[in-house]
């Protein structure tokens, strides 16, 4: 296959939240027996998430009722062949003889083509950030043991490309030309924009099923959101055959609500490498282990919800907590680290401990947090383990004796929140197996 192929249509977006046209052409509006002709806009629409919405709009004095909407479908006709598509309406507005209009969204994907005998699919992402560096070369000995620059494949002459391979997955994620420039506007506005395309096909050139191919699309989505640290929307997956040419094209409302433009807490200390790349092999391990998916998957959702601490950090602290002791049983039980009944004689700081100690993540020193600091003495803390567990506990059951000061008090807490979000990124990173220092 071609270095260059496929090439797809790319989605350009000049200011945050543009709306996507994926349709504007004339419509049958089916109900049963019951059909309205008119003119149909099919669209990408940002808030609160992204999704595919439509608006219907047509003259005279018919009308879809609304109430049972089980067989109601859009006909495409300007579409070569026509296709029909499951909708819902959600509002509708009539002016008698007038120009009507009914809005709604899509109930199911919509497929236009084949979902078998993929050689490669792509796809948007919006919100993820600007880079401009590269992984697609990589250092080889040839015959003689010289270290050779070897390229490895490059896509679309794109200027960042990061290259993720995992068990005959081929991942490349590539940044857009406009990135720089719409996030820029996305950091003073927020919102969606849509920053990079990725593509995936198997290693083995052999192809595969849409089906298949959302298992990794999903799967990659996560791992995405975590880094990123806000949560990654896939958009418009289409499909390729190993010629470029396009088989598949899908409108599916996104299989993860996106969230807008937020800073996050991304990785500061992989912000501008390739790094980012090396923990993928060892989440894709874990992600396909059936003891640990769903593990990971809570402590993803956890950890990028409890980024989002608008209104304070007690929620963020609970959520933080729970993926550290959902994760202590695991690995500890899992690696016979400790039987049932000795993990629930244990409080929750001694599981959390436990599973620092055997992940090889050290403590976070109290000297570090002003604020725990103080309060250690007077609450016999001996380390920064029993300050989270405590601090966790007052907000779950308060039981705040009458001679101690208020606690916990809201700077308090932000550095509880701090330890439990070091705690919890340090050890799916080594879950991972990422292999480097990230003190």
């Amino acid at each position: 296959m071609a270095h260059w192929q496929p090439q797809p249509k790319i989605i350009t977006q000049k200011i945050p939240n543009q709306h996507i046209f994926l349709y504007q052409g004339f419509a049958e509006l089916i109900n049963d027996d019951k059909i309205i002709e008119g003119k149909v806009f099919i669209k990408i629409s940002w808030h609160p998430s992204p999704n595919i919405n439509f608006k219907f709009t047509y003259f005279g004095e018919d009308r879809i009722g609304t109430e049972n909407q089980d067989k109601l479908e859009l006909k495409l006709t300007e579409l070569v062949p026509q296709h029909r598509l499951r909708v819902y309406i959600s509002s509708s507005t009539y002016w008698g003889n007038k120009k009507n209009q009914l809005t709604g969204h899509l109930i199911e994907p919509f497929f236009k083509g084949t979902t078998n005998n993929l050689a490669s699919v792509v796809f948007h992402l919006p919100n993820f950030w600007w880079f401009n560096i590269s992984n697609h070369f990589d250092d080889e000995e040839d015959e003689e043991g010289n270290l050779v620059e070897i390229e490895r494949e490059g896509w679309l002459m794109f200027d960042g490309q990061f290259i993720f391979d995992y068990d005959n997955w081929h991942i490349v994620l590539s940044t857009l030309d406009n990135c720089y420039e719409l996030q820029e506007l996305l950091e003073s506005e927020g919102g969606y924009g849509v920053t990079h395309i990725c593509k995936i096909e198997r290693l083995d050139k052999t192809t595969f099923t849409l089906e298949e191919a959302y298992q990794i699309i999903e799967a990659f989505s996560y791992y995405l959101s975590f880094v990123r640290g806000i949560w990654i929307a896939p958009l418009l997956v289409s499909g390729f055959d190993s010629e470029g040419n396009q088989l598949l094209e899908e409108w599916r409302n996104p299989i993860i609500k996106g969230d807008s433009w937020q800073h996050g807490n991304r990785w500061s200390y992989l912000d501008s490498t390739t790094e980012i790349v090396a923990p993928f092999a060892g989440f894709m391990k874990k992600w396909q282990d059936p003891t640990w998916k769903e593990v990971i998957q809570n402590a993803i959702q956890w950890y990028i919800e409890s980024l989002k601490h608008f209104n304070g950090y007690n929620t963020s602290i609970i959520l933080l907590q729970a993926a550290l002791e959902k994760i202590a049983w695991t690995f500890l039980k899992v690696n016979e680290y400790v039987t049932s009944d000795g993990f629930n004689g244990l409080k929750a700081s001694g599981q959390i401990r436990l599973l620092l100690k055997s992940l090889d993540v050290g403590l976070e020193p109290i000297e570090k947090y002003i604020e725990i600091q103080k309060k250690a003495k007077e609450l016999n803390w001996n380390d920064s383990v029993l300050a989270i567990t405590e601090a966790r506990n007052s907000i779950v059951h308060p039981q705040i004796k009458s001679n101690k000061s208020e606690f916990p008090s809201e700077k308090i807490r932000r550095e509880v929140f701090q330890i439990s979000n070091i705690y919890l990124l340090k050890c799916l990173l080594k879950l991972f197996e990422y292999g480097y220092s990230i003190d």
